[in-house]
């Protein structure tokens, strides 16, 4: 009994915490441009014209080009962008992001919770009492 009731509340420790540890990045809805992208100092989604999809740290401008900062096994690395390259460009929402992140927290935690005030002393679930 005392293995049953244990194991039935290290499991949502255990999804919880994995919830914790997820981040979740969302983007703004309207493309902007090079420049734009380049001022804002955000994250930035970068589409292709052949339907590549780019998520990049930030944009850069030095001498009249425009860099794409992205980090790869602990370094920084600098891919140049051209401008009939580019299709789309979406900065970071954080606002977004974080509602998102909120969200994929509360569901599974409120599900854990209704789910724990139903389940007996036997760790068995019966939603529909008499």
């Amino acid at each position: 009994m005392k293995t049953l009731k244990t194991s039935l509340k290290t499991i949502p420790i255990f999804f919880i915490a994995i919830t914790l540890l997820q981040s979740c990045v969302a983007y703004q809805k309207n493309p902007v441009s090079l420049l734009q992208a380049e001022q804002s100092k955000k994250r930035v989604k970068l589409k292709t014209s052949s339907n590549q999809t780019y998520k990049l740290k930030q944009i850069v401008l030095e001498e009249e080009q425009f860099y794409g900062l992205n980090k790869v096994k602990g370094e920084i690395v600098r891919i140049a962008l051209h401008n009939n390259d580019a299709n789309t460009i979406y900065l970071h929402s954080k606002s977004r992001s974080t509602w998102t992140t909120i969200a994929v927290i509360a569901v599974p935690v409120i599900t854990l919770v209704i789910l724990a005030a139903t389940a007996d002393n036997y760790g068995t679930i019966d939603l529909f009492q008499e």
